[in-house]
């Protein structure tokens, strides 16, 4: 297998953390979430690093005047770190604009697994034990928090299929048949 970086995004409930974690296992591959990406963080003490982690935009003024910066610096030191992740080897990243940080790089794919909303709606009832309004109010959040993370850094919109390489279905596909397109998607690319 030659070297392999995938930037999963994905949709709240869509499975998309799950389904980039069962492809680093079957390569025996490298996986970096919000938890991994922010024990590696912990040396780091300003808060651009920690919010980023969160997927949290930093109040930019601010930020940016504290830290002598202009807006367009802003996201660098997490870019930095999470390039410098990946230099490390072959690797899954959860989120955290990692198909933007990637997206000209000939070593990465970039993934955005999506569902339809009902059924993201069930999944979050089903596993946080909540109910339906509650779970309505908990994806539309979330995924309103991520497109706003996401265009803060990027000045992109998030989830837009022009911005991600391969885009899926995990709710026609299924957790097990969207990992299996993914390798199958990445043999094609000769990844495998």
């Amino acid at each position: 297998m030659k070297k392999l970086i995938l930037a999963v995004g994905r949709q709240c409930a869509s499975g998309g953390h799950e389904i980039g974690e069962k492809i680093a296992q079957r390569l025996g591959i490298a996986f970096y979430d919000k938890k991994g990406l922010m024990e590696i963080a912990r040396g780091e003490v300003y808060d651009e690093v920690r919010a980023f982690y969160e997927e949290q935009p930093v109040n930019s003024l601010l930020y940016a005047l504290a830290m002598g910066m202009d807006q367009e610096q802003l996201g660098q030191a997490p870019f930095s770190q999470i390039r410098r992740l990946a230099d490390q080897g072959s690797c899954v990243i959860i989120g955290r604009c990692s198909g933007y940080i990637f997206r000209r790089d000939p070593e990465a794919v970039t993934l955005f697994v999506h569902a339809d909303r009902d059924m993201r709606i069930e999944r979050v009832m089903k596993y946080e034990g909540i109910s339906r309004r509650e779970a309505e109010k908990l994806v539309d959040k979330t995924d309103e928090d991520r497109a706003a993370f996401y265009q803060y850094y990027t000045r992109r919109q998030w989830g837009m299929a022009e911005n991600y390489e391969l885009c899926l279905d995990s709710g026609k596909l299924g957790i097990d048949g969207t990992v299996d397109a993914v390798l199958d998607y990445l043999e094609r690319r000769k990844f495998l």
